[in-house]
């Protein structure tokens, strides 16, 4: 899978830990400096835009873990925008290496604002590890290989 860095929230970054929601990684602006003429996005270029987010080190210490995917105008605000995607609560157990969602963005580029960023909150006691890679991408992989594949 193709992934573009000005469009990578989160790269082996450690989650929030925090009970309210938090940025992890960074906010990415989708309407730079000096584009100001076109006040709506359109992101995919008529191709679908995929929410990539992939757990790079397992979680302990908090009850569950929740996701979500938000647009705001300010960078510094981004995680009380609109949400455009959110997880269930994730059971320690399973936010392991590996657990990854593939989320298909909308396409209506009214559903943007300037900014977008991932954010996170946990339940329980304090989190101690886990860390994420987040991106947007045009190419979605989701094959893996395993023992049953008949070779080629």
């Amino acid at each position: 899978m193709f992934i573009d860095s000005s469009l990578e929230m989160a790269d082996n970054t450690d989650v929030a830990d925090n009970t309210s929601f938090s940025l992890i990684g960074s906010a990415i602006d989708v309407r730079p400096v000096g584009v100001s003429d076109n006040t709506l996005a359109d992101l995919s270029v008529g191709e679908p835009l995929y929410l990539v987010v992939q757990v790079t080190e397992a979680l302990a210490g908090a009850t569950t873990y929740e996701l979500r995917f938000y647009t705001h105008t300010a960078p510094t605000g981004v995680t009380s925008g609109p949400q455009l995607w959110t997880s269930e609560a994730i059971a320690v157990a399973d936010f392991v290496v590996g657990l990854t969602y593939i989320i298909p963005l909308p396409s209506d580029p009214n559903a943007y604002e300037r900014y977008l960023g991932v954010g996170g909150a946990r339940t329980g006691s304090a989190v101690s590890g886990g860390k994420i890679n987040a991106f947007i991408t045009k190419d979605v992989t989701n094959w893996t290989s395993t023992n049953t594949r008949v070779n080629v």
